[in-house]
């Protein structure tokens, strides 16, 4: 369980997962009489309800029950995350301890075999949640097999930690709040390109979507960012390699406006008139086209310019031709863009 108590003036929550699941159950909290009290409570009624005092200054002790009359003690102190470390330093869950606890309990099996381009992939399934990745098969090289099974391997975890995670704030977490769906773009002797799309709601206002694209390195297994193959200026750079304002002063200055001047050359956009009710003004550098998605496909890059939410009906993509990037290769990246 993870307790959460950040201000007097602020309501404590807490979120704990069963070993057996690995799901978050979020619980809404109070604090009176020096007693915390956690609930899940789905359509008015608690479904469970933990009634805690600190003692020892780090520990909790109480009880528990449930809508069905079960109660049980509950004795709470902290964990020695000594043995919790985890090698994926570069995935972002990482920081967080509570995430680190469901590493150790991750159990991944072979689900079955496709073909892609007379290449084997192996599909895996993960335990304790419904989001299956794959892995290369049987016909790649021993190297790339080591190298980018390795890369494939982080990006499958990353997505189970967050099904796992991913909770409602009204009801128990079932593994349904987010899925996720892996297809193919790209494929030859050096490079794979694929997408992810996930469908989630986690909480908040609306559920979303979003998709994003990869391109590995056969060879190395590098994962390759949008900045290590395409350079408009000198000074690109990509947010991981350098500060993150100079990551953006090369965006705003250099990326956004010759990217969209060459789509545009084929687009013609229009500036919207004022008079029009949420108007998907593709114009606007600074806000579309600093941060758009991108995908690694057969026949060129697509792009598609990063609408919010509540403009999301804006959002188009746009296929730029391996053609028409081919003098904006980065120098660092070694291969043809074909």
């Amino acid at each position: 369980m993870q307790i959460n108590v950040l201000d007097s003036s602020d309501e404590p929550n807490a979120t704990y997962f069963y070993q057996n699941s690995l799901k978050d159950i979020p619980l809404e909290g109070s604090f009176k009489n020096k007693e915390f009290v956690f609930i899940v409570k789905h359509n008015d009624t608690i479904r469970e309800k933990f009634t805690l005092k600190k003692v020892a200054n780090t520990n909790f002790e109480g009880t528990w029950n449930n809508a069905q009359g079960k109660s049980f003690p509950v004795k709470l102190s902290p964990i020695d995350f000594t043995n919790y470390k985890s090698t994926l330093t570069d995935v972002y869950y990482t920081d967080e301890k509570f995430d680190l606890i469901k590493l150790k309990f991750l159990e991944f099996k072979k689900e079955k075999t496709t073909f892609y381009k007379n290449k084997t992939i192996d599909w895996y399934s993960e335990k304790h949640c419904n989001v299956p990745f794959f892995r290369l098969g049987d016909n790649f090289s021993e190297n790339s097999k080591n190298k980018v099974n390795a890369v494939l391997e982080k990006i499958h975890i990353k997505n189970v930690i967050w099904q796992l995670d991913c909770s409602n704030d009204n009801n128990y977490n079932t593994g349904g709040g987010i899925s996720f769906e892996a297809d193919f773009t790209f494929l030859n002797n050096d490079l794979l390109g694929f997408k992810v799309f996930s469908d989630y709601y986690c909480g908040g206002a609306y559920p979303d979507t979003s998709t994003r694209g990869y391109l590995i390195d056969l060879n190395t297994g590098q994962n390759y960012e949008l900045d290590h193959i395409i350079a408009f200026d000198k000074s690109v750079t990509t947010e991981k390699e350098s500060s993150f304002n100079n990551w953006v002063k090369y965006r705003q200055t250099y990326f956004a406006p010759k990217l969209y001047a060459i789509i545009n050359a084929e687009q013609h956009f229009q500036k919207p008139k004022d008079n029009e009710e949420e108007p998907c003004d593709l114009t606007d550098l600074d806000k579309w086209w600093n941060a758009e998605g991108w995908i690694y496909t057969e026949k060129g890059i697509e792009f598609t310019p990063s609408f919010p939410h509540a403009m999301r009906a804006c959002q188009e993509t746009f296929l730029v031709s391996f053609e028409k990037l081919k003098k904006y290769k980065n120098p660092k990246f070694k291969y043809n863009l074909n």
